[in-house]
């Protein structure tokens, strides 16, 4: 296997998965989080997802000179939307069942558990977490950075890890690690897979969102 690095591809992958993680472990915690509050803290992390993403979808269309199709955001049928939010409910029904499950392994704190996370802000900051997440991470792991390592490496499944290895890394900060092998990898990985069998952002999107939607009624219940 050959890969044929050049500027474009590099900064791309730097866009999608270093300056993500960048920012998450090491910028956020040290220079943003001791000099604002939670609430700020937290919303200024949505804020550079969402920058991230779209100057991902900005670079695609203005640098690379291409569609954003090439990272698969394209027009989802009723059908594959209803299939989408089927799918979506059913990983959300699985989450309690994986959190039990690894929980009676591995001992963790309830820091950084799903509980403690939803009932740690109000249900609207939560709700706009769940929407943030399905849609900017979407974009900067599986759309953009699977799409351009498959062209460079013709394996997808060699880009299928490479980009999970980066999803898992960005959920390691605020999350115990029963959740973290419980359920952040494992549902990660169906994600990834999803991506894969559909080259359809939008698809994965809304399975995301109804995956992390029961956290916002988790939030409304407390």
């Amino acid at each position: 296997m050959t890969i044929k690095f050049n500027s474009k591809f590099l900064f791309g992958l730097v866009l999608s998965l270093i300056l993500p993680i960048f920012y998450v472990l090491w910028i956020a915690p040290n220079l943003i989080q001791p000099v604002t509050d939670k609430l700020a803290y937290t919303l200024i992390g949505f804020a550079v997802l969402w920058l991230l993403a779209l100057s991902v979808c900005l670079y695609v269309m203005q640098i690379e000179k291409r569609p954003l199709t090439s990272i698969g955001w394209e027009a989802l049928s009723w059908k594959s939307s209803f299939l989408a939010i089927g799918l979506g409910v059913f990983l959300s029904l699985l989450v309690p069942v994986l959190t039990f499950l690894v929980s009676s392994i591995i001992k963790s704190s309830d820091s950084g558990s799903i509980t403690q996370v939803a009932t740690s802000f109000p249900w609207w900051l939560i709700l706009l977490s769940v929407i943030t997440a399905g849609v900017t991470e979407e974009i900067l792991f599986r759309g953009y950075s699977i799409s351009r390592l498959i062209e460079k490496t013709g394996n997808k499944w060699i880009s299928a890890i490479i980009s999970l290895i980066f999803f898992i890394c960005i959920h390691s900060s605020g999350w115990n690690l029963a959740h973290i092998i419980g359920v952040v990898i494992p549902l990660g990985a169906v994600l990834t897979g999803l991506f894969l069998w559909k080259r359809n952002l939008l698809f994965v999107i809304i399975v995301h969102i109804m995956i992390d939607l029961p956290l916002v009624f988790i939030s409304l219940g407390s």
